[in-house]
């Protein structure tokens, strides 16, 4: 009898994890498109349905992707350089610059209104490791390879 309820289960873990899980999603100020994280990638789908494109990969997670308020660039969390650093991507031409450059991990919270600023918080400087609010401008990034 055990055996008989245990193998139902365990068919449907193999075929839960067969389904691919959608998280993070952000939409675009200004057109129609999604974007989510799926696998620890960055995707791209229209918001009404369809098909979904990858947008960023890489072997390290990419997460909390936000959309500037223009739509051109697009701010997200990496871990490819350790903890996670804030990245930003720039849609029309792909150019990629880092933000920031703590070893902390940085939570990615939201772009001002004109979209000079990118607002994050880390409690990576505070002695209790309570979240302390920082903003930076998009002039201080540099360009990633």
């Amino acid at each position: 009898m055990r055996s008989f309820v245990l193998l139902p289960i365990l068919s449907l873990g193999v075929l839960a994890a067969r389904v691919p899980y959608l998280t993070e999603p952000a939409l675009c100020p200004t057109r129609p498109e999604i974007a989510f994280v799926s696998g620890g990638d960055i995707w791209v789908a229209p918001a009404k349905g369809g098909e979904a494109h990858l947008l960023i990969s890489h072997p390290a997670d990419e997460s909390r992707p936000l959309y500037s308020p223009d739509g051109a660039k697009l701010a997200f969390i990496s871990t490819r350089t350790g903890n996670g650093d804030i990245y930003v991507l720039t849609l029309g031409s792909g150019e990629l610059k880092r933000l920031t450059f703590d070893d902390g991990l940085e939570q990615l919270d939201a772009w001002s209104r004109d979209g000079r600023w990118i607002y994050f918080s880390t409690g990576a400087h505070d002695v209790g490791r309570k979240n302390d609010l920082y903003r930076v401008s998009m002039r201080a990034a540099r360009r990633w390879r």
